[in-house]
């Protein structure tokens, strides 16, 4: 057991049943698993997995599926504190459970059409996840385990997810197999895994180098400035992911194989302390969200291997919370086992940051913020966002990007950008001629990144015949911030508004807009203005406000350029 997974260790496992740093954690972790041993799991049942195809909705089932992956994480972790036996059986019934599910792929990853064998083997994320958690128990704790589960799950996790990436080699289906996104790093992190505590050396051997090929991919979906133009979410979610994988297998080559060692990597792992507009929240471009909420574990973990890495104000105990979905933070076991007691932090002041290939800019003047990016429309979970900004003041994020919206199919579908909060319209770009951004990556660029100062293109945002140019400029003063937007068209067009969004309600004064501590002051004869505001669905359903105001230019011409400061 001392080959893998080297931070499992006796002292490891004392000190977290032990030392109050641990204190919260194993209450919280003791009375879920108290709560799980003695109720049910909901039933599995076919109407949910079809609501999929019948409405689109994805929630309501994997709602579900995740509660059977959480109490299988909890009543393990509970049995690891406490040694009670009492944990074992529920245990050993929710293991044997997830073995009876027809697939381990959620419905929006697998199709009702393929044969009930395909939907079996099926690798996506969760199916993946599902095997090396089943394997990781059944090697740490497989000796404590009834006889029969045990065999049950090593033959699962072989067929399903061991034999699978061995046999799907150069099938087109799984798209994660030569892709550069997050799924590349959760499922070959999940395959490495599962193979590492379940299959033979010569397996192992047979199959690494296209796993390494496939991690590999993955880094190179990253700029090599580091960023993650999928989002903070999804930093988080990946790239802890790609660690698990970095790690599991620099100790099976006894660090021979050493993927920390690599520039890129680090540079990757400065991605969290270069996107902070204040002390809780961030960049939202894409699909990722204001909040900030770091990875205790992830952050120790990376820590230790990078001394430059600045550690965010996290708690001064480990706090877990096994009432939600363990895929929030993807390697529950890795919460308590990566985190070190002895880490002294002291939160993350925010700093100016230009990441220049993926043409992100973040500056922090005296008393606001700005963060804007150029890019492009062609993005892992892109929005049509080519000029969108974000500004805080007042410690609180004013005119913003609203960020990703609900998952349904629709929202990965061909109607993506009819959705508001991907499109144009959940932007603060120009609408011209009535027509909003359009996917896909066209002419653009970055003219000036300095400390102080963004200029781009944002031509390549639009899909509009007549316009011959349009750059965006901020510039950085020493009170506000200058927004200047530069128009040249072919032909006089028919109309050009401004569009201004944010969180927050944003209100008319004299020449200005009011929004939180921020105000936007314009010509106001240039301009007729309009408010709206748009309720959107976030993950889980919630609903929240996206209010929005257009300053539709009077006398467009041919070229013309408006300026705005905020303040």
């Amino acid at each position: 057991m001392a080959k893998i997974f080297r931070e499992f260790t006796p002292e490891k496992l004392e000190q977290v049943r032990t030392h109050p740093y641990y204190e919260k954690a194993r209450k919280t972790i003791i009375e879920r698993a108290d709560h799980y041993a003695v109720t049910d799991p909901p039933v599995m049942k076919f109407s949910k997995i079809h609501l999929y195809v019948e409405c689109g909705n994805r929630e309501i089932f994997e709602r579900d599926h995740v509660e059977y992956e959480t109490r299988m994480l909890t009543l393990f972790l509970a049995y690891l504190i406490t040694e009670d036996e009492k944990y074992l059986s529920p245990l050993a019934d929710i293991m044997w459970s997830i073995c009876d599910f027809e697939s381990w792929s959620i419905p929006a990853h697998v199709s009702e059409e393929l044969s009930i064998e395909e939907r079996r083997r099926n690798l996506d994320l969760c199916s993946c996840i599902l095997g090396y958690r089943l394997s990781e128990i059944v090697y740490l704790i497989g000796d404590k385990l009834p006889a029969l589960v045990v065999k049950r799950v090593k033959a699962e996790v072989r067929y399903r997810v061991i034999e699978s990436f061995r046999d799907c080699a150069g099938e087109k289906r799984y798209f994660w197999l030569t892709g550069t996104n997050n799924w590349a790093a959760v499922c070959i992190a999940g395959v490495l895994c599962s193979y590492l505590y379940l299959a033979t050396d010569e397996e192992i051997k047979e199959q690494l180098p296209r796993m390494m090929t496939i991690a590999d991919n993955y880094l190179g979906g990253f700029e090599d400035d580091g960023c993650c133009t999928e989002g903070y979410a999804y930093w988080n979610y990946g790239f802890s992911f790609f660690c698990v994988f970095a790690k599991m297998l620099l100790d099976y080559t006894d660090g021979e194989i050493n993927y920390f060692e690599n520039k890129k990597v680090r540079k990757i792992a400065m991605f969290q302390q270069n996107i902070l507009l204040n002390e809780t929240q961030c960049l939202s471009f894409s699909d990722g969200g204001l909040d900030f909420e770091p990875y205790i574990w992830l952050s120790h973990f990376l820590k230790r291997i990078y001394p430059e890495m600045r550690l965010p104000a996290l708690p001064r105990e480990c706090v877990i919370d096994y009432s939600t979905a363990p895929l929030k933070q993807g390697a529950p076991i890795r919460y308590i086992l990566w985190t070190d007691p002895d880490l002294k932090t002291r939160g993350m002041t925010p700093k100016s940051h230009i990441f220049k290939n993926a043409e992100w800019f973040l500056h922090h003047g005296e008393g606001y913020s700005l963060g804007a990016k150029a890019g492009h429309n062609k993005e892992f979970h892109n929005h049509n966002d080519v000029g969108s900004f974000l500004v805080s003041k007042g410690g609180r994020v004013t005119f913003c990007d609203p960020g990703g919206g609900e998952y349904t199919a629709d929202y990965f579908g061909e109607n993506r950008y009819s959705i508001f909060v991907t499109s144009g319209r959940a932007h603060s770009v120009p609408v011209i001629n009535g027509k909003y951004q359009s996917f896909g990556k066209r002419e653009g660029g970055v003219i000036i990144a300095e400390k102080d100062r963004f200029k781009f293109s944002m031509k390549g945002g639009y899909e509009i015949d007549t316009l011959d140019s349009l750059v965006r400029d901020f510039e950085c003063l020493e009170d506000g911030i200058r927004l200047t937007d530069t128009f040249e068209f072919s032909e006089c067009p028919a109309s050009v508004a401004e569009r201004f969004v944010s969180l927050l309600p944003i209100e008319q004064g004299d020449g200005c807009l009011i929004c939180g501590d921020a105000t936007l002051t314009y010509d106001k004869e240039l301009f007729d203005t309009s408010f709206d505001s748009e309720i959107v669905s976030r993950k889980g359903g919630v609903k929240e406000t996206v209010y929005y105001v257009d300053l539709t230019v009077k006398r467009p011409e041919k070229c013309f350029e408006l300026i705005f400061e905020i303040k």
